[in-house]
């Protein structure tokens, strides 16, 4: 089953509301820069009249002029991909505009769960021809149906990583993919860090086949309690 919240406006509980919180609250953001390493400046989920915490797919224009590439960049630059793109939790960049982060947020275990549900059958087989693609080049010891299976959206995230980092773009513009997990949320099964951190242990063992995160993958827990 899948957890993805990608209803548009003001989150009212779960990861949605906390990165939400989070990103337009100084204090609190404040705290996850210091948790990611340097300051950063926000794309995605901002409050305000013009941007109402939407939250975007990278082909959309809004992020592609952001990010510098023009709508034939994009169909080149995405083309491992179909049409309907992960919609991402959150998107920023360092001070330096050098550093995009990919962001996504959890806030209970059974959010990592899910599977592959393309039907199209030519989105299917692109789908999983770029990602057993960077599974056999990146991380050939873990075990690629838990990729398509039981996993799937962060493996899909780490596909656009390291299909990104790969292209043009990533000689440009490098990315990082940043895996925003808030600990002790109330508001429906809380998670301990403790709990976070083996529960990642456990699925980096299975998708990659050790247990410490990626290259260019930041997991923060983030207390909320």
């Amino acid at each position: 089953m899948s957890y993805s919240n990608t209803s548009k406006g003001r989150g009212i509980k779960g990861s949605k509301y906390w990165i939400q919180t989070v990103v337009n609250d100084e204090g609190l953001r404040n705290k996850l820069d210091s948790m990611i390493g340097e300051p950063l400046v926000w794309i995605s989920p901002l409050a305000g009249p013009e941007n109402t915490y939407d939250e975007y797919e990278l082909k959309d224009h809004y992020v592609c002029d952001k990010i510098g590439v023009s709508y034939d960049e994009a169909q080149s630059l995405f083309s491992f991909w179909p049409k309907r793109q992960p919609q991402w939790d959150g998107l920023a960049f360092d001070i330096s505009g050098h550093t995009l982060y990919l962001v996504e947020a959890k806030a209970h275990l059974a959010e990592l769960d899910s599977k592959c549900s393309a039907s199209n059958p030519e989105s299917r087989e692109l789908i999983t021809k770029s990602m057993k693609s960077i599974h056999k080049q990146y991380f050939p010891n873990g075990n690629f149906d838990s990729w398509m299976n039981r996993y799937y959206q962060l493996a899909n995230r780490l596909t656009f990583l390291k299909k990104l980092n790969e292209s043009s773009f990533g000689n440009i513009i490098s990315v990082k993919l940043v895996l925003l997990n808030f600990s002790n949320d109330k508001g429906y099964k809380p998670t301990t860090q403790k709990e976070w951190e083996n529960h990642y242990e456990d699925v980096w063992s299975e998708m990659i086949g050790e247990k410490t995160s990626p290259d260019d993958v930041i997991v923060v827990n983030y207390d909320v309690s």
